[in-house]
């Protein structure tokens, strides 16, 4: 009888396990096939943004992309060209963020400098931190032309006092700018506050923050801004019914940010 009981137990102890092996097994496939599937619809959803970038224009064209196993769609939707605050993601410091003033032609890469630009007269709000602990300053760079001439000119805005910068230090500090939650804002007019002439057409401009990373915004207190380029949103699909999505920001090409350490003299 003890023996039929040790070889019951025997029994038991190596049925539980073979089955524990199994169901690990299981698993490893499972997780495997999970795996190459979710790398099947990330590389459809690629392909979908690819073909949006080779083919597609600014304004909402959509598209459809079919490989083994896997299919893609994407849109393409305009950014900026609204009356609504263009925004940034998180900038770090002596990073730049660029502000087209003026619209491109359309291989989206020249400036079309007989368009359309933001009025030299009109305001902008710029915007920066999302808290009142944020000590970012920034450093603005507008690029403009003027009787053929090609200029540049240059402001300092800074939320703290004291940092004996020569900053100019800012008063709207009470939050919720620019149709968010922006902590600090800097209402900006070209002619008045870079002393430029009226007669310039505004080109470009460049925001690089100091002292602490921030989100940035710029919001258009007169029409709208020009278009900034593309937003792109990819979707693969497997067969199995695995997704997966990507969003591309595409802008226009900007100038290197070697520039914004640059010494620029008038004669």
């Amino acid at each position: 009888g003890q023996i039929v009981l040790i070889l019951v137990l025997v029994t038991v102890v190596g049925l539980t396990i073979g089955l524990s092996l199994v169901s690990r097994t299981v698993t490893d496939v499972r997780i495997s096939s999970q795996i190459a599937e979710s790398g099947r619809a990330f590389s459809a959803a690629e392909a979908g943004v690819e073909s949006a970038l080779k083919g597609a224009v600014a304004g909402g064209p959509t598209g459809s992309v079919t490989l083994s196993g896997a299919k893609a769609s994407y849109t393409v939707q305009a950014q900026g060209g609204s009356t609504a605050a263009y925004s940034f993601p998180l900038t770090e410091t002596n990073k730049t963020q660029t502000v087209w003033l003026i619209v491109h032609n359309t291989d989206d890469i020249t400036l079309n400098e007989s368009g359309s630009s933001y009025p030299p007269t009109a305001s902008l709000d710029l915007c920066w931190g999302v808290d009142s602990n944020n000590t970012a300053a920034v450093v603005l760079t507008l690029y403009y032309k003027l009787s053929g001439s090609y200029k540049i000119a240059k402001l300092a805005y800074d939320s703290l006092p004291g940092r004996g910068n020569n900053f100019t230090v800012i008063s709207d500090t009470a939050g919720g700018y620019c149709g968010g939650n922006y902590q600090f804002k800097r209402t900006i007019t070209a002619t008045t506050d870079f002393g430029i002439d009226s007669a310039s057409t505004l080109l470009a401009l460049r925001v690089q923050p100091v002292y602490a990373a921030t989100v940035l915004a710029l919001k258009p207190n007169s029409g709208s801004l020009p278009l900034q380029g593309k937003l792109i949103t990819a979707v693969g699909q497997t067969d199995t019914g695995v997704v997966r999505k990507i969003q591309v920001n595409q802008g226009f090409p900007v100038l290197p940010g070697l520039l914004d350490f640059s010494l620029f003299t008038e004669n």
